[in-house]
């Protein structure tokens, strides 16, 4: 991966740190050789086998994720059937957290949601009319009770734990030129590696076409997960089998060496622990594509300075830290930009809400350092399990039937930090 501004970002962002998490590490292995792997695996074991725990807590089961994979088959073949369109022109793949290997329980056992786009060759529909397109794809869908939202419409399963959302798109380098100039120039893909990837999708709200691109999107994150962080890491692929036109939904399972995406899981948990506690609002939330993209952008910004960690818990304090300084202030706009599709902010609804959005990921951030921190000051085995166990909310299955009430930890507030004071500066 070539040099590149997450180097820029996270040179500024290790000027800035707070360190803390840090130095509690070098408490720990002070005066232990840090020579060998081996010798780092056995300072911070109890920590890393409470973290995959966690993991393992948290990861949707094969079973749901194969029963997710034969409802979304299921639909890919009706769109295939009813439109009466060749099944070579039409391709339906996983985005999101499902594509990313990042997808996990949420802590009131909420259904949780399987992201698709539905691919279509620009051959078969009038690209004049994007409205005609979203709505034909959803006449189908509303058979089985199909929920129309901004891009994409949304398919409930009353006995599943999962529902689907599906993205009617076209290839964005098959649409005519003239199309093309219609488009917002603002969500316009720049030559990168990942242009060929890029979708045209319909706005309902604008009744037009904006540029999108999950596929890209997905793949940044696994190039940039395979990046080595570690000072001893083997990388594995992942073999996945498809059916014409219809690409599966990965396993979830990841090591905890896979850094990257272990980090997005933990914290994706950690967020939703603090909203669950009353640390922050649900309505303020950090997005998930947002700390995808903070996190996989400080990563791969760590590689570019070649910085390397002999354990994940390492890696994962820095990561900590550094992410909330990884934002950008573009012309007194809090940005954070999608990296396949330059020129669109993911933070743009920050600039919006008198800084509300932009003070709850401040503060979250500082709950998770010091939850982190917390942690990492236990001095047993036993107390380790019980912090981290609190902390992400893995203490057995003690939930009331509607996961509100009584769930079976200590929902006081963990070494709350103070909020912190709203500003425009620098994150």
């Amino acid at each position: 991966m070539p040099h590149s501004k997450y180097s820029t970002l996270v040179k500024d962002a290790l000027q800035r740190r707070d360190n803390s998490l840090r130095k509690g590490l070098d408490s720990i292995s002070e005066g232990i050789s840090m020579e060998s792997f081996d010798s780092a695996y056995n300072i911070y074991g109890p920590w890393a086998s409470e973290l995959a725990y966690v993991n393992d807590h948290i990861t949707v089961s094969q079973e749901i994720i194969d029963n997710a994979a034969k409802e979304y088959e299921k639909v890919a073949d009706k769109l295939i059937k009813e439109l009466e369109w060749d099944e070579n022109s039409i391709r339906v793949l996983p985005q999101g957290s499902a594509s990313t290997q990042t997808l996990i329980k949420a802590p009131d056992r909420s259904k949780f949601d399987i992201d698709a786009v539905c691919q279509v060759d620009v051959s078969q529909i009038d690209t004049q009319d994007p409205m005609a397109f979203f709505e034909k794809v959803g006449g189908v869908l509303t058979e089985i009770e199909a929920i129309r939202k901004k891009r994409c419409w949304k398919i409930q399963f009353s006995k599943e734990p999962f529902y689907l959302e599906f993205t009617p798109s076209i290839p964005l380098v098959t649409v005519t030129e003239e199309v093309r100039q219609s488009m917002s120039p603002r969500f316009l893909p720049v030559e990168h590696k990942y242009l060929n990837t890029a979708l045209a999708v319909v706005d309902t709200p604008t009744e037009s076409w904006k540029t999108s691109n999950p596929e890209g999107f997905s793949a940044w994150v696994k190039d940039t997960a395979k990046l080595k962080l570690l000072a001893h890491q083997a990388n594995e692929s992942i073999s996945m089998e498809s059916r014409d036109g219809i690409d599966p939904v990965p396993e979830q399972h990841v090591e905890l060496e896979d850094t990257l995406r272990i980090a997005i899981r933990l914290f994706k948990r950690h967020r939703d622990m603090c909203i669950r506690r009353g640390q922050i609002e649900k309505e303020s939330k950090p997005i998930s594509v947002i700390i995808v993209t903070l996190l996989t952008g400080c990563y791969a910004g760590l590689y570019n300075l070649r910085q390397s960690y002999n354990h994940p818990i390492e890696l994962l304090a820095d990561l900590v830290e550094l992410m909330p300084k990884m934002i950008e202030v573009r012309n007194g706009e809090f940005w954070v930009e999608n990296p396949t599709v330059p020129e669109e902010n993911f933070a743009e609804r920050w600039n919006e809400d008198d800084g509300e959005r932009f003070s709850t990921i401040t503060r979250w951030c500082a709950l998770l350092a010091a939850d982190l921190q917390h942690i990492l000051q236990a001095t047993d085995d036993r107390e380790i399990k019980e912090r981290v166990r609190k902390i992400f909310g893995c203490q057995g299955n003690k939930f009331d039937t509607d996961g509100s009430k009584n769930p079976g930890y200590d929902i006081s507030p963990i070494l709350r930090p103070k909020p912190a004071p709203k500003t425009n500066g620098l994150a």
